[in-house]
């Protein structure tokens, strides 16, 4: 059972079910596998719990 992990930025709710439709897809076409066997993580972390270039993405955006 491949599992596919994506840590990401806050997504609205349909984003993140094209994203696994998307993934799903992907994966199963790549790895020729059904689509049943493949699990898609998604860990959103908020503005303040990510940093980019010494900076967290929270003071970026002031």
């Amino acid at each position: 059972m491949p599992i596919i992990s994506v840590v990401a930025n806050h997504m609205e709710t349909d984003d993140k079910r094209e994203l696994v439709r998307e993934l799903t897809a992907t994966a199963a076409r790549v790895m020729k596998l059904p689509p049943e066997t493949i699990t898609v993580l998604i860990d959103c972390r908020q503005p303040e719990d990510i940093g980019v270039a010494g900076v967290l993405l929270a003071d970026r955006r002031k």
